[in-house]
């Protein structure tokens, strides 16, 4: 264990010089939006030779005086480049760790930027599919869209069909690998020094790299893309576009073309009130159906990333961000929202508690049951059709936040995904109601959960539990009397922050044991010179060193203190 943390001690002294330029960067930037104070309490400009002076120096900019906190954190985030954006791309989409005010400031995040040259992608092509004029008989060199990450072009494949091809920008793996050490290290950072966050920094940027790593491999995208194809029931009005395996690999993606009405621009197209209402209901019959039977969802079904087809589907594009859940979690889903409707606090309590995961041993029962209660009483004796399902997804999530509870992360693009759909049918049809539109859905879940299959298939799932339990019991037993017998019996507990006890204890009694040497040494000393008189040369030497030797340690442990509290 030691070796293996002195190589982490290593690893990281050589990832903060590596990275010395960007760590100053970063810092810089921080100063300019107002984030002097954070960068002081965390002691970060200990991660820069240089970290003091841009604390003492950095330029505070007069104009993002009057912005607030969250606003200039944006700024921030857009002016560090790609790898912060997506970060604040995925807060946005955690309402259990932050405030409303804050998702919707990182919700503007903008990650258009200037296209990478067409000499650039030309290269990259070349290098992950080979001999262009054999697959493509025309590709565009101006881009239909740049992002930090990547950027498409439009191409025509040799037997005619038009495609959409995704690309990498070069370099853009290297470039997000040295952020991301340094994402890891300040996570590490913040959370030794205990700073007061209203989440875990590690978990945040260990969640983050997951998530980035699947971006920066385009051929996630197209097995998303695949699989929602293959799950359409026959008759469904939505489609995904076709994945053209053969010019697919980890940093190009080719997709179907689709061609048609891009919701972000419905208003200019003019389209009529029959047209906004079936598109409405075709896009929440599909994320219902993902999320409550199929357990394989689009995380993010916002107008940007939906088309009206010329035939009357509505197609879904940027299939990258996917969520799973399991069968489990989409009936805790139902439960909730029929809880809040039959105003049932130990339905809701229970759907709570599942899906945040939440430790009753160590949470405050009394106050969530509380606050689940003053939820509830503002729904007594409304009809199930009156309810906003974003506001009771959004109350759950303010819930996790208020008891400092974590929802996983698929809990959370499972409720991104149902609120963006639902802001997607108060848009385009104002009358449209996603809850009721739902009801179906959750009393037929319901109804399954309860049902004779549903409880025979779980006495099934079950009965081999049983059965192994029941055949080793004996066992088990017989050798739990044979230890007893024997008084061989013994317990382990494990105390939590015991270990943090252990070594201050430890360090503790060391230091005390360090002092009493100190003076000991000092004491022989000074009796050795007052005893020398004048005649007394060698113990006056003796003495001397004596003084010198207890100097030296007492200057090592003083040391020690100082570098152990850094």
């Amino acid at each position: 264990m030691a070796l293996l943390a002195q190589r982490g001690w290593v690893i990281s002294v050589v990832s903060t010089i590596k990275n010395a330029n960007r760590y100053r960067q970063i810092m810089t930037v921080g100063v300019k939006y107002g984030f002097r104070e954070f960068l002081t309490e965390t002691k970060m400009h200990l991660l820069s030779d240089k970290g003091e002076k841009v604390l003492k120096e950095g330029d505070s900019g007069e104009h993002v005086g009057k912005l607030s906190r969250a606003a200039r954190l944006r700024k921030a985030l857009e002016e560090l480049g790609p790898t912060f954006i997506k970060l604040g791309q995925i807060l946005s989409t955690r309402p259990d760790i932050l405030p409303p005010d804050w998702i919707e400031e990182f919700q503007k995040l903008q990650s258009e930027v200037p296209p990478s040259s067409w000499e650039e992608i030309h290269a990259e092509l070349v290098s992950e599919l080979g001999d262009l004029e054999a697959l493509f008989s025309s590709i565009e060199e101006e881009p239909l869209a740049a992002a930090s990450i990547g950027q498409a072009h439009r191409a025509t494949r040799t037997d005619g069909q038009s495609i959409v091809l995704k690309i990498l920008r070069p370099g853009i793996e290297k470039t997000i690998k040295a952020d991301m050490e340094i994402l890891h290290e300040v996570a590490e950072w913040i959370h030794k020094h205990k700073v007061d966050l209203p989440f875990d920094p590690r978990g945040v940027v260990k969640e983050f790299a997951d998530s980035i790593t699947n971006e920066l491999d385009l051929m996630h995208e197209g097995r998303n893309t695949d699989i929602f194809r293959r799950n359409l029931e026959e008759g469904e009005q939505a489609w995904f576009p076709i994945v053209h395996w053969d010019c697919t690999t980890r940093r190009v993606l080719g997709l179907e073309e689709i061609k048609g009405i891009h919701l972000a621009h419905w208003q200019e197209a003019g389209l009529s009130k029959s047209q906004r209402e079936q598109l409405v209901r075709a896009g929440a019959y599909t994320v219902l159906r993902q999320v409550l039977e199929l357990g394989f969802f689009h995380a993010d079904p916002h107008p940007g990333n939906l088309f009206l087809l010329d035939d009357g589907r509505l197609c879904f594009i940027d299939c990258g961000m996917a969520g799973r859940v399991d069968e489990a979690t989409t009936a805790d889903l139902a439960t909730l929202i029929h809880g809040v409707a039959t105003s049932d606090i130990e339905k809701v309590y229970a759907a709570f508690v599942s899906l945040g995961d939440v430790d009753e041993s160590t949470a405050n029962v009394r106050e969530i049951r509380r606050d689940l209660q003053d939820f509830l009483d503002q729904y007594t004796g409304v009809s199930f059709s009156q309810i906003d399902m974003s506001a009771v997804l959004m109350a759950f999530t303010d819930g996790l936040r208020k008891h400092g509870i974590k929802c996983p992360s698929d809990i959370v693009l499972m409720i991104k995904a149902l609120t963006t759909i639902e802001g997607v049918g108060e848009e385009l049809d104002p009358e449209f109601d996603l809850l009721a539109f739902a009801r179906p859905h959750v009393e037929a879940m319901i109804k399954r959960q309860y049902s004779m299959k549903a409880i025979r298939k779980r006495v099934q799932r079950n009965a081999g539990e049983w059965v192994n339990l029941l055949e080793h019991l004996p066992k088990n037993l017989g050798r739990i009397v044979d230890r007893f017998s024997r008084n061989q019996m013994s317990m382990h507990m494990d105390v939590e922050g015991i270990e943090d006890l252990n070594r201050t204890v430890h360090h503790s009694s060391r230091q005390i044991s360090y002092s009493l040497l100190v003076a000991a040494m000092i004491m022989a000393s000074a009796v050795l010179v007052l005893a020398a008189g004048r005649e007394g040369d060698a113990l006056r030497w003796i003495g001397g060193f004596g003084f010198f030797l207890s100097f030296s340690l007492a200057i090592l442990i003083l040391l020690e203190n100082f570098f152990r509290k850094r």
